[in-house]
């Protein structure tokens, strides 16, 4: 059973869970006849978060809707908050001490763990939030925030020189080598990254490899919710792509 499965099962009916199920796949939805997404802002227009990216709606009254609402259009031509109907809500609260960021995600530490999620939050690094959002795929979608003061942060490091293949690891070392950027489908960077116990190669990828043109061997980085593989020449690696890479000042 798929994470979308397991999260969204009981909170809508079975029709709308194999459509968020195909949705998270990243299959085409007739939005005609079925989901549009998830309900991601409420006022003068509904914001709505689908296959397709962010929809806003201008609608004479959005108010019936709650941030969180999974709501499917039910017509061709949307002319008002009639055509859209509500079949579930996934809304949920999470609490942790905030990173860091790159671009529109942020490494949240929840417990002994890390989420990352995506959202515009104005806080620092150690800060502790209660936020308000929505699981889907890997990530977690802020709805709203607070900022209830500073935490700690919980021992979610992994040492290199303990890494194991196919484990999710969360890494914090210094650069110690770059070896360059390239494209295929994505944008891909390669860095080495060295602690106390060891030295590993880091893939990074998309977003994440935009940090590699502002770094310099030395500078201190953190790895979130990277994978370890075998790479191409038999080594382990760690491979950042749904994962999150910053660097620390």
């Amino acid at each position: 059973m798929d994470d979308v499965v397991e999260h969204f099962r009981g909170l809508v009916d079975d029709e709308t869970l194999e459509l968020l199920s195909r949705y998270a796949r990243g299959e085409n939805v007739d939005v005609g006849r079925r989901l549009s997404g998830v309900v991601v802002g409420v006022g003068d227009s509904l914001k709505v978060m689908c296959s397709e990216g962010l929809i806003e709606v201008p609608l004479k009254c959005s108010f019936g809707f709650k941030l969180g609402d999974v709501v499917r259009i039910r017509s061709d031509v949307i002319r008002s908050e009639r055509d859209f109907e509500v079949v579930g809500n996934v809304s949920k609260i999470i609490e942790g001490v905030f990173l860091g960021r790159n671009g529109s995600r942020f490494a949240l530490s929840v417990g002994r763990s890390v989420s990352i999620c995506i959202g515009d939050v104005k806080c620092e690094r150690g800060d502790l939030l209660r936020i308000n959002g929505f699981k889907l795929e890997n990530h977690f979608y802020v709805l709203r925030y607070e900022v209830l003061g500073k935490g700690n942060v919980g021992d979610v490091w992994d040492g290199i020189g303990d890494l194991k293949p196919l484990r999710i690891v969360n890494l914090k070392g210094r650069v110690s080598g770059l070896f360059g950027e390239r494209f295929k489908r994505e944008k891909i960077a390669v860095i080495y990254l060295s602690d106390e116990s060891g030295r590993i190669r880091v893939v990074l990828v998309g977003e994440n490899a935009s940090l590699y043109r502002y770094l310099d061997v030395g500078d201190w980085v953190e790895i979130y919710e990277g994978y370890t593989r075998i790479g191409y020449d038999g080594e382990m690696e760690v491979l950042c792509e749904d994962g999150l890479a910053i660097k620390v000042f």
